[in-house]
């Protein structure tokens, strides 16, 4: 792990971020908080043992033990501005976003041998770097069927967005295929989510509400970070001293959004989306190496029109989020 492991709980800001900036076969709904979720009621009291518990579920996959990490109120505050979020968007546009990028995935899965030997990978990319993009395959495949399953893929979905569903299942789907890919990195090898059971988490002084710990990982330099607990949850400092302060801020953008400016761009957002729908039927329908690439090539110009897009509808989500986001720890 290239960064200190302790850095893992403020994936929960981020997941908390994700639920309202994003924009197996089953979804949150259909799969249930039962699939990664751990009782309340076993979380440790103690500092050290309650972070040891989180890297444990975090080793496992388990998403849900990020959420169970989260005191009740910051729960309550990722739901409301998910569903705050859900309110505010656009539901056609929203919809389609999802709706195209899961096209696009069942598009290039059923073409994938295609893919490989295109325009764009043949003589780019060396023998070894094609067999790593093959095995890394599923596990981008099965990403975005996660998340184009989950509660964040329609705008119906997020305005009855909740948390403890979400990060059981999507989350820990993503976790589960994120290790997987950190795994054909050649640079990384032998690293893996199971690598946070190595963690050395060292209780070194405090109060009943205050905690200093230390945690260190063989062979690489200790760190200390401050914890306090917050509504019977530990949480680092940094987290506790900002987190109201970006909720405030990132519910005040949120209900500022006028729907209605939106609009104005709603027809020439759709009719991009005609247009790359129109190119992946042509791109489905390819039988030859010669009709993919040319379908391909003519996807360029769309392609670009829906990036440059999406980049103009992310900087207006960007503004409605929190600005100031600590350091994801590196997938281990």
């Amino acid at each position: 792990m290239p960064q200190p492991a302790h850095k893992f709980l403020l994936l929960i800001i981020l997941a908390g971020a994700t639920c309202f900036t994003a924009c197996g076969d089953q979804s949150d709904e259909a799969q249930g908080p039962a699939a990664g979720s751990v009782k309340t009621d076993s979380f440790p009291d103690a500092p050290d043992a309650a972070m040891q518990y989180v890297l444990g579920g975090l080793a496992d996959a388990n998403g849900a033990v990020l959420w169970e990490a989260m005191p009740q109120s910051y729960r309550a505050d990722v739901n409301a501005i998910a569903q705050l979020a859900g309110s505010k968007i656009d539901p056609d546009i929203y919809d389609k976003v999802f709706a195209t990028i899961s096209r696009i995935a069942t598009v290039f899965d059923k073409q994938k041998e295609f893919i490989y030997s295109s325009v764009l990978v043949d003589g780019k990319y060396d023998q070894a770097q094609v067999a790593q993009m093959r095995a890394a395959w599923p596990s981008v495949m099965n990403i975005v069927q996660a998340l184009t399953n989950s509660s964040l893929s329609s705008a119906a979905k997020l305005q009855d967005f909740k948390g403890e569903t979400f990060f059981a299942n999507t989350m820990s789907t993503m976790l589960a295929q994120m290790d997987a890919l950190s795994k054909l990195q050649p640079d990384n090898e032998g690293q893996s989510l199971a690598d946070f059971k190595k963690v050395e988490i060292e209780y070194l002084e405090g109060t009943d509400t205050e905690a200093i710990l230390k945690m260190s990982i063989p062979g690489q330099v200790a760190e200390t970070e401050n914890f306090i607990k917050v509504e019977g949850r530990w949480v680092p400092q940094e987290m506790a001293d900002t987190w109201a302060s970006q909720i405030v801020e990132t519910r005040t953008k949120l209900e500022a959004i006028d729907p209605n400016q939106m609009l104005k761009q709603k027809p020439q957002i759709l009719s991009v989306f005609v247009m790359v729908d129109g190119v992946l039927t042509q791109i489905e329908a390819a039988e030859t190496q010669e009709q993919f690439d040319q379908a391909l090539q003519s996807a360029m110009m769309p392609i670009m029109g829906l990036l440059m897009m999406g980049q103009s509808m992310k900087g207006g989500m960007m503004n409605s989020a929190p600005q100031t986001r600590p350091a994801m720890p590196v997938a281990p």
